[in-house]
């Protein structure tokens, strides 16, 4: 084990390292997401993948957060890419509704990493369109209603120090006291603690 490793595994190679994190709330998916934002640098790519409902958008929503947006991230199921600006600008681009590769080649969403980073919801539509050195964020349902797993994955080494940066962040975030709700003490509101 390497000195100062956040993950519980070796470091190399770093296209098989992974992390994975469980969520028990909507405020949790939005703290990794944060995270994922607050480490984001100019060329960095993120890719979501999960069924319908299972949270992506919640990711995005942390992602803006973590840039420092002013606005506050939304699904693009209509328009298919959305802009955050913040300390760096945040291209959101949900593949849902594209009509195939050619048209996802159109979106030019390569050309959004000069000045900026990019995260696309259903990547496998996509067909090769996108960067292969991308962080890999996969939500699955959990048990609970609000429960999730979420698995990180690394493409590369850019994408591994990403990951490795959001790791570190995350757990400085996931160690803040959690707002709770009046109505249920054991359940935290979607408040940000640090505002």
């Amino acid at each position: 084990m390497v000195q100062g490793n956040p993950f519980p595994f070796p470091l190399m190679p770093p296209q098989a390292q992974g992390l994975m994190v469980y969520s028990r709330s909507e405020w949790d998916t939005v703290t990794v997401g944060r995270a994922i934002g607050e480490a984001l640098r100019r060329g960095d790519v993120v890719l979501l993948m999960g069924d319908l409902g299972a949270g992506k958008t919640q990711m995005v929503r942390g992602m803006a957060e973590g840039i420092e947006s002013k606005v506050p991230a939304r699904s693009p199921t209509f328009v298919l890419v959305n802009e955050y600006q913040g300390r760096i600008r945040l291209s959101h681009c949900d593949l849902y509704r594209v009509g195939g590769p050619g048209e996802v080649e159109e979106l030019a969403l390569d050309e959004r990493l000069t000045d900026g980073a990019l995260v696309v919801e259903w990547p496998e539509l996509a067909d090769g369109n996108l960067p292969e050195d991308a962080l890999l964020v996969h939500i699955e349902f959990g048990d609970g209603p609000e429960d999730r797993t979420i698995v990180l994955t690394p493409g590369g080494d850019r994408a591994a120090h990403l990951a490795m940066r959001a790791a570190a962040i995350y757990e400085s975030l996931s160690s803040m006291p959690i707002p709770v709700s009046p109505e249920d003490p054991e359940r935290p509101t979607s408040e940000d603690p640090a505002e």
